[in-house]
């Protein structure tokens, strides 16, 4: 199993990303054509939730963080793939909040979320991207139950993925997102576990080369990161990787 998660897809300027957030859409096609060489079936998260029971071994999942405006629906079309954009109902259509405003990126509005197609699955990431990292039991329940009840009133379909935003968790998180009736809740970066409501997935950003795409598609990037030479690597690396995933 495989859950991949990218944030703005399209050429946004480096002096304009000061978080690495932007693949381009050759990356994003390159990335998966690969991976459907190597075999992978491609699952929304939901559909992920439903095999997890029997075992999810071969499958990938592309999840989109934040609900960025770009071509991202139309590019899974064209692969013939399915994804999960995991969007903040209440931001509607703002700049993006981790793009400099120079690069003209804007998040979706309501209405173009409310109009995507069947082969986009519309997960909930909060109204207005509220970090979950140290929210007590009460305003992780405000905020998973508000952001599922609006998308499922935008869409009309039921809302069963969620992605805690900036990949924090507080420890209450994972069984109110059960309780409220999610089937899976993703995090990103160092954390998580195979656990449904806690579910890793492996970050991919603008500075991916051959080697780390290589490690990070075989979800080795976490092993080679945490390790000696990882550790030695991360240090002579961090002024160039600056800002945080989200």
């Amino acid at each position: 199993m495989l859950i991949l998660a990218y944030h703005v897809v399209g050429d946004v300027a480096r002096e304009h990303d000061p978080h690495n957030l932007a693949v381009t859409e050759a990356a994003l096609t390159a990335q998966v054509s690969a991976l459907k060489r190597r075999g992978y079936t491609f699952v929304t998260m939901a559909e992920l939730a439903r095999r997890l029971p029997q075992g999810a071994r071969g499958l990938c999942a592309l999840t989109f963080d934040d609900g960025a405006h770009d071509r991202v629906p139309e590019l899974l079309a064209e692969l013939g793939v399915p994804g999960t954009l995991y969007v903040c109902p209440g931001l509607d259509g703002v700049p993006h909040p981790f793009v400099a405003a120079e690069a003209g990126v804007r998040l979706m509005t309501r209405e173009e979320i409310a109009a995507l197609g069947e082969h986009i699955e519309v997960g909930a990431h909060t109204m207005h991207h509220t970090v979950l990292a140290d929210a007590d039991s009460a305003t992780a329940r405000r905020e998973l139950s508000d952001c599922k009840a609006d998308l499922e009133d935008l869409r009309g379909l039921p809302v069963t993925s969620f992605a805690y935003p900036e990949c924090g968790y507080s420890e209450p998180c994972p069984a109110i997102a059960r309780e409220e009736g999610y089937a899976t809740a993703v995090t990103c970066g160092a954390r998580g576990s195979l656990a449904p409501h806690e579910l890793r997935r492996v970050s991919v950003d603008a500075l991916e080369n051959r080697l780390t795409w290589a490690l990070k598609s075989r979800d080795l990037w976490r092993l080679a990161w945490s390790s000696p030479p990882g550790r030695l690597a991360r240090a002579a690396v961090r002024p160039f990787r600056h800002g945080m995933l989200r």
